[in-house]
């Protein structure tokens, strides 16, 4: 049995204050192990003068203050390696993690809608924001290039994303059923119904099975229930993604799935031209060949 004995001071070794001379011993604890002593070495004595004590202070708040500048570095690293963690976890493409608000290129049509979504995201961070988003646009309107940079701004403040199209969302789930597989399929949806934030791009732009369908219903059900934020990117109204989602004209499934998502996030239109078809003709201009 261990047993704390009190501290106490070895008179055979001492310094002298370099101040007042006076003799200041080495402290130590003894303690005992299953009947055998141990002694513990501490520092000396601290002095009492005036002058000593003027140093000691002064010592005290200088290790104070690198202990704590010590202590930021670790938690930035560590906060490094968490982004790092994120950043792998997200799904996200190397062309998705580059889209930001600075390379949004707004104009009169949906200059708005990235003042608004730059607002959300911040609340976002902030955790002041509960709320999900639906972008709705035709095709080449940005709706990707917002999504993702809402996402981005969320990692690089810490905040665990997963991005993907429901195809690929739903491809990790039938990936699990692989036997060399080291993730079950319930690890996977829990991790799409509790992560802070799940993007799905391109909604309706596939029609799921009846499989799929029914795993889409868990996982949006669930974060409405606790109140998470989804942010959908869709061509559809709502009356078409209902259509689309919908399995040989049986659309209870489909209309209980967007009828959540609807209620849980805000609707954004964004009108606007074909931004890819755009730079492929002016990148062809001039071009006689």
């Amino acid at each position: 049995m261990n047993q704390i004995l009190k501290p106490s001071i070895d008179k055979n070794d001492f310094i002298e204050c370099e101040y007042c001379k006076n003799k200041l011993y080495r402290k130590t604890i003894e303690w005992e192990l299953y009947g055998t002593k141990r002694t513990i070495i501490l520092d000396y004595e601290r002095c009492e003068c005036n002058d000593a004590q003027i140093y000691w202070n002064e010592y005290d708040l200088k290790k104070s203050r690198m202990l704590e500048e010590e202590k930021k570095l670790e938690i930035m690293q560590e906060f490094s390696k968490k982004v790092e963690r994120i950043i792998k976890n997200s799904k996200m493409s190397k062309r998705n993690l580059n889209y930001k608000f600075d390379n949004f290129a707004p104009n009169a049509s949906n200059k708005k809608v990235l003042d608004n979504l730059k607002n959300y995201s911040e609340k976002l961070v902030n955790g002041i924001e509960k709320k999900g988003l639906i972008l709705v646009g035709n095709n080449g309107v940005g709706k990707t290039h917002l999504a993702c940079s809402i996402a981005n701004k969320l990692i690089e403040n810490g905040t665990p994303v997963i991005y993907g199209t429901l195809i690929n969302l739903l491809a990790e789930l039938r990936n699990s059923y692989d036997t060399d597989n080291n993730i079950s399929e319930m690890e996977i949806i829990k991790l799409y119904e509790n992560v802070d934030l799940l993007i799905i791009d391109d909604l309706g732009k596939e029609k799921p099975s009846e499989w799929g369908l029914e795993k889409l219903f868990t996982i949006i059900n669930s974060r409405y229930e606790n109140n998470l934020p989804v942010i959908i990117t869709t061509n559809y109204n709502q009356n078409a993604l209902v259509e689309r989602l919908s399995l040989n004209g049986e659309i209870e499934t489909a209309k209980s799935i967007i009828s959540r998502l609807y209620d849980m996030c805000y609707l954004v239109k964004i009108d606007d031209i074909d931004h890819r078809i755009k730079k492929k003709k002016v990148s062809n201009c001039g071009n006689n060949d």
